[in-house]
Protein backbone atom coordinates (compact mmCIF):
# COMPACT_ATOMS: atom_id res chain seq x y z
CA UNK A 1 0.00 0.00 0.00
CA UNK A 2 1.28 3.54 -1.04
CA UNK A 3 1.11 6.37 1.76
CA UNK A 4 0.91 9.72 0.97
CA UNK A 5 4.41 11.83 0.61
CA UNK A 6 4.99 15.65 1.34
CA UNK A 7 6.73 18.29 0.31
CA UNK A 8 7.18 20.87 2.73
CA UNK A 9 8.16 23.95 0.35
CA UNK A 10 7.06 26.74 1.84
CA UNK A 11 6.15 26.05 4.97
CA UNK A 12 6.83 28.80 7.97
CA UNK A 13 7.07 26.02 10.38
CA UNK A 14 10.53 25.38 8.86
CA UNK A 15 11.69 28.82 10.00
CA UNK A 16 9.28 29.78 12.65
CA UNK A 17 9.57 27.38 15.44
CA UNK A 18 6.05 28.55 16.59
CA UNK A 19 4.24 27.29 13.44
CA UNK A 20 5.33 23.45 14.59
CA UNK A 21 3.58 21.24 16.90
CA UNK A 22 4.24 17.88 18.42
CA UNK A 23 1.06 15.50 17.75
CA UNK A 24 -0.59 11.91 18.84
CA UNK A 25 -3.59 11.02 16.31
CA UNK A 26 -6.46 9.43 17.39
CA UNK A 27 -9.46 8.34 15.71
CA UNK A 28 -13.14 8.51 15.96
CA UNK A 29 -12.98 6.21 18.42
CA UNK A 30 -10.78 8.20 20.81
CA UNK A 31 -7.71 5.46 20.24
CA UNK A 32 -4.29 6.38 18.93
CA UNK A 33 -3.98 5.59 15.79
CA UNK A 34 -1.77 5.35 12.90
CA UNK A 35 -1.58 8.93 10.43
CA UNK A 36 -0.44 9.51 6.76
CA UNK A 37 2.04 12.66 5.86
CA UNK A 38 -0.21 15.61 4.62
CA UNK A 39 -3.74 14.86 6.61
CA UNK A 40 -4.52 17.45 8.00
CA UNK A 41 -5.83 17.58 11.55
CA UNK A 42 -7.96 19.39 13.96
CA UNK A 43 -5.99 20.38 17.07
CA UNK A 44 -7.72 19.39 20.37
CA UNK A 45 -5.77 20.57 22.97
CA UNK A 46 -2.68 19.68 24.80
CA UNK A 47 -2.82 15.96 25.86
CA UNK A 48 -3.48 14.99 29.72
CA UNK A 49 -0.52 15.95 31.93
CA UNK A 50 1.42 16.91 28.82
CA UNK A 51 2.92 20.65 28.07
CA UNK A 52 4.05 19.86 24.14
CA UNK A 53 2.17 16.79 22.81
CA UNK A 54 -0.92 18.35 21.37
CA UNK A 55 -3.89 15.30 20.53
CA UNK A 56 -5.27 15.14 17.14
CA UNK A 57 -8.13 13.99 15.28
CA UNK A 58 -8.97 14.33 11.49
CA UNK A 59 -10.08 17.81 10.35
CA UNK A 60 -13.20 17.98 8.50
CA UNK A 61 -14.50 20.48 6.11
CA UNK A 62 -16.09 22.88 8.65
CA UNK A 63 -12.75 23.37 10.36
CA UNK A 64 -10.97 26.38 10.99
CA UNK A 65 -7.68 26.57 9.66
CA UNK A 66 -6.24 28.37 12.81
CA UNK A 67 -6.93 25.38 14.85
CA UNK A 68 -5.10 22.40 12.54
CA UNK A 69 -2.07 21.50 11.33
CA UNK A 70 -0.86 19.35 8.48
CA UNK A 71 1.18 16.33 9.59
CA UNK A 72 4.48 16.05 8.32
CA UNK A 73 6.79 13.60 10.06
CA UNK A 74 10.20 12.36 9.67
CA UNK A 75 10.54 9.61 7.52
CA UNK A 76 12.49 7.28 9.32
CA UNK A 77 12.06 3.27 8.46
CA UNK A 78 13.04 0.76 11.15
CA UNK A 79 12.20 -2.06 9.05
CA UNK A 80 15.17 -2.44 6.88
CA UNK A 81 12.99 -4.01 3.95
CA UNK A 82 11.66 -0.56 3.44
CA UNK A 83 13.13 2.17 1.06
CA UNK A 84 10.93 4.63 -0.53
CA UNK A 85 8.87 7.74 1.19
CA UNK A 86 5.63 6.17 0.27
CA UNK A 87 6.28 3.14 2.12
CA UNK A 88 5.88 5.19 5.29
CA UNK A 89 3.17 5.98 7.67
CA UNK A 90 3.40 7.77 11.36
CA UNK A 91 2.90 4.24 13.57
CA UNK A 92 -0.40 4.53 15.97
CA UNK A 93 0.92 5.94 19.67
CA UNK A 94 3.37 7.99 17.71
CA UNK A 95 4.52 11.58 18.53
CA UNK A 96 5.03 13.29 15.21
CA UNK A 97 5.23 16.81 13.68
CA UNK A 98 3.06 18.93 11.99
CA UNK A 99 2.68 22.77 10.17
CA UNK A 100 0.41 25.06 11.03
CA UNK A 101 -1.00 26.46 8.25
CA UNK A 102 -0.49 30.11 6.92
CA UNK A 103 -1.72 32.27 4.34
CA UNK A 104 0.65 32.06 1.15
CA UNK A 105 2.39 29.14 2.54
CA UNK A 106 2.88 26.06 0.32
CA UNK A 107 3.03 22.47 0.58
CA UNK A 108 3.24 19.76 -1.85
CA UNK A 109 1.32 16.16 -1.84
CA UNK A 110 1.34 12.67 -4.04
CA UNK A 111 -2.14 11.68 -5.10
CA UNK A 112 -2.47 9.55 -2.30
CA UNK A 113 -2.82 12.53 -0.01
CA UNK A 114 -6.47 13.21 -1.88
CA UNK A 115 -9.33 11.78 -1.07
CA UNK A 116 -9.90 8.63 -3.00
CA UNK A 117 -6.39 9.63 -4.93
CA UNK A 118 -8.78 12.26 -6.90
CA UNK A 119 -6.23 15.09 -7.79
CA UNK A 120 -7.12 18.50 -8.77
CA UNK A 121 -8.23 18.51 -12.81
CA UNK A 122 -5.92 21.58 -13.41
CA UNK A 123 -3.14 24.56 -11.61
CA UNK A 124 -5.44 26.84 -10.60
CA UNK A 125 -8.23 25.05 -8.84
CA UNK A 126 -9.22 25.31 -5.35
CA UNK A 127 -9.38 22.21 -2.93
CA UNK A 128 -11.02 21.72 0.52
CA UNK A 129 -10.49 19.49 3.65
CA UNK A 130 -12.37 16.09 2.81
CA UNK A 131 -12.89 13.03 4.28
CA UNK A 132 -10.66 11.51 7.11
CA UNK A 133 -8.36 14.79 7.13
CA UNK A 134 -7.30 14.33 3.16
CA UNK A 135 -7.51 16.91 0.62
CA UNK A 136 -10.56 17.24 -1.15
CA UNK A 137 -10.18 18.24 -5.45
CA UNK A 138 -13.75 19.43 -5.30
CA UNK A 139 -13.87 21.36 -2.21
CA UNK A 140 -13.02 24.72 -1.19
CA UNK A 141 -11.86 26.84 1.73
CA UNK A 142 -8.13 24.82 2.29
CA UNK A 143 -6.21 26.66 -0.76
CA UNK A 144 -5.64 26.33 -4.64
CA UNK A 145 -3.57 23.89 -6.75
CA UNK A 146 -0.75 25.92 -8.01
CA UNK A 147 1.80 23.55 -9.41
CA UNK A 148 1.96 20.05 -10.67
CA UNK A 149 4.88 18.44 -11.08
CA UNK A 150 7.09 15.21 -11.37
CA UNK A 151 10.09 15.24 -9.15
CA UNK A 152 12.12 11.27 -9.59
CA UNK A 153 9.30 8.92 -9.05
CA UNK A 154 6.30 10.88 -7.53
CA UNK A 155 4.03 13.29 -8.87
CA UNK A 156 3.74 16.08 -6.62
CA UNK A 157 0.71 18.64 -6.30
CA UNK A 158 1.61 22.00 -4.79
CA UNK A 159 -1.13 23.49 -2.69
CA UNK A 160 -1.02 27.14 -1.61
CA UNK A 161 -2.84 27.81 1.23
CA UNK A 162 -5.48 30.36 1.40
CA UNK A 163 -6.00 32.97 3.66
CA UNK A 164 -6.47 32.11 7.22
CA UNK A 165 -6.20 35.25 8.98
CA UNK A 166 -8.76 37.36 10.18
CA UNK A 167 -9.93 40.66 8.70
CA UNK A 168 -8.98 43.90 10.36
CA UNK A 169 -11.13 45.61 12.31
CA UNK A 170 -11.91 48.53 10.57
CA UNK A 171 -12.22 51.28 13.41
CA UNK A 172 -8.60 50.21 15.07
CA UNK A 173 -6.49 53.05 14.62
CA UNK A 174 -8.78 55.75 13.16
Amino acid sequence: MAYTVIRTDLMSGTAQPADLVSLRFYDGEDEQAAVENGVIVKLQGYEDGEREVMKAIAASAGDDLNDCAIVAGVEVMYDERKKNLDEFINEAGSITRGYIPRSRNMFSVTKEGFVGGTVPSAVGAEVGIGEGGKIDSAGTGLGTCVAIETAGRYTYYTIKIGKTESAANASVGG
